[in-house]
């Protein structure tokens, strides 16, 4: 993908448009997601989406070693399939005996769309300009980013002290990094009222 995706406010596929001003019905869309995809995600656990390309290229190898890591925590992990035969042969094995921890969605511009809406955040593990391009849309759709310093021009790392930031960084290509990256999002998503207003730094951009 190499131009940005309209963002929540205008975007015509999604469930229920929203701006920072109507952030409240970004719910509406990860309940009507994952109604419409047979997604077991409680709304108060996160949702975490994967939109990048499943490809040695992109470093997916880092995406499926965290996976064992995922299921200790409270996140339901919701894959674009889009990839090499090699990863998403992991990830659908992965899925098939995790189903209530990692589901695995078509690839179409539409339900990219919809992930974006109804994601809490989504974890970028390769940077590059393409996957820049996704963070930046994941931004105007509130679904806070999870991703390599190498995006810190685009996603600010959040700070809960100056309550300033709109995503979540790590050391690029660094298993520890990206895993407590995932965590803390975890950790902030369960503070509703701080988590929205990361959501609403994130769609100002």
């Amino acid at each position: 993908m190499n131009t940005k995706l309209p963002g929540a406010a205008y975007d015509n596929k999604i469930y229920a448009k929203f701006s920072k001003n109507t952030i409240e019905k970004k719910a509406q869309n990860k309940k009507a997601f994952c109604e419409e995809f047979d997604i077991p995600c409680p709304m108060r656990t996160m949702l975490l989406g994967v939109t990048l390309t499943l490809s040695s290229k992109n470093n997916a190898e880092l995406l499926a070693d965290i996976l064992e890591g995922i299921l200790v925590l409270d996140i339901h992990v919701v894959v674009r399939g889009i990839g090499t035969e090699k990863f998403q042969h992991i990830l659908g094995e992965f899925s098939e005996k995790h189903p209530k921890s990692v589901s695995i969605v078509g690839d179409s511009d539409e339900t990219l769309r919809k992930i974006f809406a109804a994601s809490d955040a989504c974890f970028f593990f390769s940077g590059g300009h393409e996957n820049e391009v996704l963070a930046q849309s994941a931004l105007q759709y509130a679904a806070l980013p999870v991703a390599p310093k190498s995006m810190r021009h685009i996603v600010e790392d959040y700070n809960p002290n100056q309550e300033s930031g709109n995503g979540f960084l790590f050391l690029d290509g660094n298993f520890w990094s990206a895993f407590a990256a995932i965590v803390r999002a975890n950790e902030n998503f369960r503070f509703p009222y701080d988590w929205r207003n990361i959501q609403k730094m994130a769609i100002e951009q």
